[in-house]
């Protein structure tokens, strides 16, 4: 651990910090991905149609987007701590209303609290790890592999009390899920995280606004969040209702996509420092996820779909944290809080535009649409690498 921690770069003070936040992002990943893994049980027992169960991803992502504004500005207004905690606590009371909930409407609202905390832990987690880590790509790669190690778990936690309680084993995963989030919340409660209340009445620049190294990024993970909220929470239905998988081994989709996602994010943080053109890793990671999926789509025997589904996850799992690293224009809660506000635009819009093409034409039309996130990667980060070329600022 400590051979880790140096080669992060992270002052001794701060080595507490550090290993409670990824603990946190653990437990995220846990919370996020068993919406996907409980999201068919939710569906039967409610009688949901594909459209209904799209909102609920998108509630979710709602609440992702609300935070992620409030996180970016609250700790400039109140202390960092204190807002924090505020607001991670969506889930403990989400989780346990998703149980208790005896209509669509509550369901939305649950699903919408769980996104609070996500996007407070998705904006606090991300700035504190590159705030206090000489290695930024490193560091936000472990992160997003404490994550990835929690969604892996994930699906084990919901099959392990389905088997031994039945039907009502996905409630009890989900306040199991809720208790290990109070824990947390707790370690985190007595943690000292960087103060921001300092800088109450400074103002709050907006300068990056103005800059490509700001929105080209931005609206490329606005792709990737499409892509992964779909992924995450489409895909065990898309496996059961187009007959690809049963429903026992559907459920464990997202333990083998966040498996490629886990190891992929370990070697990257390894070896980050030896990759002297980030630009160009993200294109290669773009075009192999577009070349995955489209053997996804095209295939209907299982063992083809796996295999695919593992190469998309290892191909996904470096683009969303080396493109954090490589902008220039994150500096601040309030800039990262932005970036992550509109990419959760795309999370919001697509699982919902999934639902909708899925009920009048077929779920495997509904994931086709998917092209469109793949295709926009892409195409942002040429984009990209022209845009710092010509600057003279290329990524390193």
């Amino acid at each position: 651990m400590r051979k880790l921690l140096s080669g992060l770069e992270v002052a001794p003070g701060n080595h507490g910090l550090l290993v409670t936040i990824n603990f946190a992002f653990l437990i995220n990943g846990i919370t996020v991905v068993m919406l996907g893994v409980i999201l068919p049980h939710v569906r039967a027992e409610h009688s949901l149609s594909y459209t209904q169960s799209g909102l609920m991803l998108s509630a979710h992502q709602t609440g992702t987007l609300a935070a992620v504004f409030i996180a970016g500005i609250l700790p400039y207004m109140i202390d960092r701590k204190k807002s924090t905690l505020i607001m991670s606590a969506g889930t403990i009371l989400g989780l346990p209303l998703i149980v208790m909930a005896q209509n669509p409407w509550l369901l939305l609202a649950a699903f919408a609290l769980v996104g609070i905390d996500r996007g407070t832990m998705n904006n606090i987690s991300n700035f504190v790890a590159a705030d206090i880590s000489g290695n930024k790509t490193a560091a936000l790669n472990v992160l997003h592999s404490a994550f990835a190690a929690g969604a892996l778990i994930s699906p084990f936690i919901v099959f392990l009390y389905v088997s031994a309680a039945g039907s009502a084993g996905w409630k009890l995963s989900a306040l199991t899920a809720a208790l290990l989030t109070m824990i947390a919340w707790a370690l985190m409660s007595r943690s000292k995280f960087p103060d921001a209340s300092a800088q109450k009445g400074k103002g709050v620049s907006y300068s990056f606004i103005k800059h490509s190294s700001f929105w080209i990024p931005t609206l490329l993970l606005f792709c990737y969040v499409a892509a992964e909220a779909s992924i995450i929470g489409w895909f065990v239905l898309y496996f059961i209702d187009d007959g690809i998988l049963p429903a026992v081994l559907a459920g464990f989709v997202p333990t083998m996509y966040w498996m490629m996602i886990l190891v992929a994010r370990i070697v990257i943080a390894a070896v980050s420092k030896n990759i002297h053109n980030k630009n160009r890793m993200l294109l290669v990671l773009a075009l192999l996820a577009l070349l995955c999926f489209t053997g996804l789509v095209f295939s209907s025997s299982p063992i083809p779909c796996v295999i695919f589904l593992l190469g998309i996850g290892l191909s996904m799992a470096g683009i969303y944290p080396t493109t954090v690293a490589t902008m220039s224009g994150v500096s601040s809660t309030v800039s990262l809080g932005l970036t992550i506000a509109i990419a959760t635009l795309g999370g919001i819009f697509m699982p919902g535009i999934i639902g909708v093409v899925a009920d009048s034409y077929g779920i495997a039309n509904g994931i086709a649409m998917l092209y469109v996130t793949f295709f926009g990667m892409i195409a942002l980060i040429v984009f990209k690498i022209i845009t710092e070329r010509r600057s003279g600022n290329e990524t390193c």
